[in-house]
């Protein structure tokens, strides 16, 4: 990326969580990496079955439906890590960081976000932050279809499909993974 990356702590962390996932239906979580398999840790955070190692902020605001759809009352299908993984492809950090401010915006366009131009260096400064959190030899993984074909595609307003993984009309999300941790960053659309 080309800015400096931020140092991140508890504090500035919530606060980047907060901007990009504060509104709207969104889930945001992270936690350990114990497999090899990354897609184990995945499915774990998708569940609802790990905890952040530390024990920063997080965020599930997923929509309220009338019934338990996925039988785990977590906002994702509870879908094996291999399932999982065939709707995940890789993505560059610069597509995750865009990405990430996407996922604020209405279907998850970032000029559906309200005021965007005015909020825009402070939204790449969460996104940014959320990021760095990962460090520099972390993937990425997303599932729009757009990435399947081009893994440094422009998702800021992508015009492209989702495979989605939620129990919802439709979702976009990124998935972070490090050596040590494993980041969900979900958005979701529900009529």
């Amino acid at each position: 990326m080309s800015e400096q990356e931020p140092v991140v702590d508890a504090d500035s962390w919530k606060s980047a969580v907060l901007d990009l996932f504060g509104g709207g239906w969104t889930f945001a979580q992270v936690g350990p990496r114990r497999h090899e398999d990354w897609r184990r840790d995945v499915t774990a955070i998708m569940a609802l079955k790990a905890t952040d190692p530390r024990r920063w902020a997080s965020l599930n605001y997923a929509p309220e439906v009338d019934e338990n759809r996925s039988g785990t009352n977590s906002p994702f299908m509870p879908w094996s890590p291999e399932e999982t993984g065939e709707s995940l492809h890789e993505i560059g950090p610069e597509s995750a960081c865009r990405l990430l401010v996407a996922l604020k915006g209405d279907l998850y366009q970032a000029f559906n976000i309200p005021d965007f131009e005015q909020r825009k260096d402070t939204l790449f400064r969460s996104s940014r932050t959320i990021i760095s959190r990962f460090g520099t030899a972390s993937r990425f993984f997303t599932n729009s279809a757009e990435a399947h074909r081009n893994p440094d595609a422009d998702l800021l307003n992508p015009d492209t499909e989702w495979d989605c993984l939620s129990v919802y009309t439709t979702d976009c999300g990124l998935v972070a993974v490090s050596d040590a941790e494993v980041g969900v960053f979900w958005a979701f659309w529900e009529d």
